[in-house]
C-alpha cells in the first residue's frame, strides 16, 4: 500500500454529505423491512472505506458489506463494532478465527468449508471461540451470474441437510446476485429470478435472511417477496447504476471530485515534442502545463482522451501520461497554483465519472476504484449532516 502524498496538490474529496444524501433517499425507497447495507469494499469504491461507512451508518444504514475479511477487520479496528459487516466474497477457511473474533458475517458455497473451518480451529487450539458466539453465515446460490453459489435444488437441499452436523454455525441467510440489472438484457433479469425462486424451495423456512438487490436491482426490478437486504454500492456514491445520465427514482448526488494544480507552465514553439515516445507534436505556440498526478496515482495510460477542466476550459493532455505527471494543453497562459479538475465541476463544465467512463470505455467504478492510495483523501460534512 502506497502512502498518501500530503506535500502535493493532487487530492480527492469526499462529500459525507452526498453520501448522506444519498442513504436517505434509497431508504425512503425501500419497504420498511427491508434492511440497507452500505457496500464499502474496495477502499469503499476509493472513497475511503471508514469515513463512508460511518457516514451511512449515522444516515441510517443498517449494516455494512465488503469483499474481503481484511476490509471487515479494519471497520472492527475502527470502532464499527456494533452492526452487521457481511462479507460478499468467498473467504479462506484457515480465517475462521478473525470471522469469529470479529463478529463477520460470510458467504458459503459448499460444505467442505465448514470441515476444513473446523479443523483449522481444532489444529490451533481455538475451539474456544465458539463458546459466546455462533458463526453467522450465508449461502450463495448462483442463479445465472456464474459467479459463485449453489445452481440446483439438490445442491441446496444436500447443504441444508449437511449443515446440521456443523451446531456452531447460524446459517442466517441465503444471497443471489442479478448478472444484468445495471446493464445488458433485462429480459435476462426475469431468468434470473424464475431460478431465485425455484432455490427458494429447498431453503428452510428458518433461514429468514433473503437477499438479492443490489443498486440497479433496488432501484428498477422491485420484486415481491423484496429482499432482505439492499446492498447499496456505487449508488451510495451517487453514480447511476448505468452510467447513464438519465432520471432516476430516487436524486443522487455524486460524492467525489478529484482535484490538482498547475505546478510548472511553459510556453513552446511549433514543432516541440510532448511527453514520451514524442508521440506529441505542438502544431502552433502553445502554452503547456504540467500536473502532478499519473497512471501511479490511477489516472491510466488510456485516460489521455479525457480533458482536464481548468478555469472553465477543457484542456486535452498532450502525449502519454507518465507515471506520476501529465502535460496539457493551455487555452492561454495561467499561473502555477491554478486548480485543475479531472472529476467533478469547474464553472459551467463538469467531468461527470459516468461521462468519462463513457469516453474510456469502462465503467464509474473502475474509474473510483483505481485512485490510489498515495491521493490523499479530505472529507467535507456539515455539522448535522442533513440534506
Amino acid at each position: 500500500m502506497s502512502q498518501a502524498s500530503e506535500h502535493r496538490p493532487t487530492v480527492a474529496i469526499i462529500n459525507l454529505n452526498a453520501i448522506q444524501h444519498n442513504v436517505r433517499e434509497m431508504k425512503r425507497h425501500l419497504e420498511p423491512d427491508q434492511a440497507l447495507y452500505a457496500v464499502v469494499k474496495a477502499n469503499g469504491y476509493g472513497h475511503g472505506a471508514v469515513a463512508v461507512a460511518k457516514a451511512a451508518l449515522a444516515a441510517g444504514a443498517q449494516g455494512l458489506a465488503v469483499a474481503t475479511v481484511d476490509e471487515g477487520i479494519e471497520l472492527r479496528q475502527a470502532g464499527l463494532l456494533a452492526q452487521p459487516i457481511l462479507i460478499l466474497g468467498l473467504v479462506d477457511p484457515r480465517a475462521i478465527a478473525e470471522l469469529v473474533y470479529y463478529r463477520l458475517t460470510v458467504i458459503v458455497s459448499d460444505l467442505i468449508w465448514f470441515q476444513e473451518a473446523w479443523a483449522q480451529l481444532v489444529s490451533n487450539h481455538q475451539e474456544s471461540l465458539l463458546d459466546d458466539a455462533k458463526l453467522k453465515v450465508h449461502l450463495a446460490l448462483d442463479t445465472g451470474m456464474g459467479r459463485i453459489g449453489l445452481r440446483t435444488v439438490e445442491e441446496v437441499q444436500a447443504f441444508a441437510e449437511g449443515i446440521q452436523a456443523f451446531p456452531w454455525v447460524n446459517w442466517e441467510g441465503v444471497d443471489t446476485h442479478f448478472s444484468t440489472a445495471g446493464g445488458g438484457d433485462p429480459a435476462y433479469v426475469e431468468t434470473q429470478w424464475a431460478k431465485w425462486q425455484e432455490l427458494l424451495t429447498a431453503v428452510p423456512d428458518s433461514v429468514t435472511v433473503r437477499h438479492y438487490a443490489n443498486s440497479a436491482m433496488g432501484v428498477w426490478f422491485k420484486r415481491q417477496p423484496v429482499s432482505s437486504i439492499e446492498r447499496f454500492g456505487i449508488s451510495m456514491y451517487g453514480m447511476h447504476p448505468k452510467d447513464e445520465r438519465s432520471s432516476l427514482p430516487i436524486d443522487l448526488q455524486p460524492a467525489l471530485q478529484l482535484i490538482s494544480e498547475i505546478v510548472y507552465v511553459k510556453q513552446v514553439e511549433k514543432g516541440s515534442k510532448i511527453s514520451y515516445g514524442a508521440t506529441y507534436e505542438a502544431q502552433e505556440e502553445e502554452w503547456v502545463a504540467t500536473i502532478p498526478i499519473g497512471y501511479a496515482d490511477g489516472w491510466f495510460r488510456h485516460y489521455k482522451d479525457i480533458p482536464v477542466l481548468v478555469e472553465g476550459h477543457a484542456c486535452p493532455v498532450l502525449g502519454v501520461i507518465n507515471m506520476d505527471q501529465l502535460m496539457i494543453r493551455l487555452p492561454h497562459q495561467v499561473p502555477v497554483g491554478t486548480t485543475v479538475t479531472l472529476i467533478g465541476q469547474d464553472h459551467h463544465l463538469e467531468n461527470h465519472a459516468a461521462d468519462l467512463a463513457r469516453l474510456v470505455g469502462t465503467i464509474s467504478y473502475e474509474i473510483f476504484c483505481g485512485l490510489s492510495d498515495r491521493i490523499p483523501r479530505i472529507y467535507l460534512q456539515d455539522e448535522e449532516g442533513e440534506d
